[in-house]
């Protein structure tokens, strides 16, 4: 009391919290006892709960970095369960894996570098030379992204860029300063990834009453809204820049999800059916 120059009162609360931290972080406080003692009675550095959870977590970090195959199951080092631990997790991730050593691979690792180093690179993607600024590399749906600046198109040139469109060799062009990605580019989104300068459209899929929870249940999109209907279907309401990938995304669920809104994107839904029914004629 005369250390802190605090009443008897607010030492004695501080040490009733202390006591309700230790309960987590595994040490205990005793009550007061003679000559108005506190004593530090039991300590565990890392208590059983904090070391379970621990375990759980590396195993499922462990999993989700070995989902997607190399090169980035490498950060996965030092993560596996040790002697002794429980290695198993109930989530096991399954997607499509970039082949080790392949050409996505290879470009993927050099751009990489490139972005470490602070590097321009210069490339051919679809038959043109592109000068970019590296800024971040996204995994969708088993397909590799490029985020970076188009340094022609200054500095609202902000692209998308597959990697299974890059062709090599990639050439360094210089240095820049690194510079975030505006914050669409960040975007997690499942649908309305592919992003444009124009406005964002909305469109309607809906889906079965057989299939109503499936889409229910799971969050597309941060911006997505859903409707219950009278009949059992569920319709989305979905933004994108391209309204391609909404169709292409809604044929993966065959006859179970149709665009129903609005009219011109549907008529160019049933102009992609036609394309497909024509591959297999």
């Amino acid at each position: 009391m005369r250390t802190y120059a605090a009443s008897e009162r607010t030492l004695l609360r501080d040490l009733q919290e202390l006591r309700q931290i230790g309960e987590g972080a595994g040490f205990k406080i005793s009550d007061r006892g003679p000559n108005d003692s506190f004593t530090l009675s039991e300590f565990k550095a890392r208590p059983s709960s904090l070391l379970a959870g621990e375990k759980r977590l590396r195993s499922l970090i462990t999993e989700l970095l070995k989902a997607f195959g190399e090169p980035i199951q490498n950060a996965a080092g030092g993560l596996e369960p040790g002697a002794g631990d429980d290695g198993a997790s109930f989530f096991h991730v399954v997607q499509p894996q970039l082949v080790e050593g392949s050409a996505v691979a290879k470009i993927s690792d050099q751009l990489e570098a490139a972005w470490r180093s602070d590097a321009r690179v210069r490339f051919t993607y679809k038959g043109q030379i592109r000068t970019v600024e590296p800024g971040t590399a996204m995994v969708r749906s088993g397909r590799y992204y490029l985020v970076a600046r188009d340094v022609e198109k200054g500095n609202a040139g902000w692209r998308i860029f597959s990697m299974d469109q890059i062709a090599g060799p990639i050439v360094r062009a210089g240095s820049f300063t690194r510079k975030a990605a505006p914050s669409k580019y960040a975007s997690t989104d499942t649908i309305g990834w592919f992003k444009g300068d124009g406005e964002k459209q909305m469109v309607e899929v809906t889906f079965s009453k057989e299939l109503a929870p499936t889409a229910a249940s799971r969050q597309w999109q941060a911006a997505q809204t859903s409707r219950t209907n009278a009949d059992g279907t569920v319709t989305l309401l979905l933004q994108a820049y391209d309204v391609d990938e909404v169709i292409r995304w809604s044929l993966g669920f065959a006859d179970e999800a149709w665009i129903s809104a609005p009219p011109a994107v549907a008529k160019r839904a049933v102009e992609t059916l036609k394309k497909i029914r024509a591959r297999y004629s």
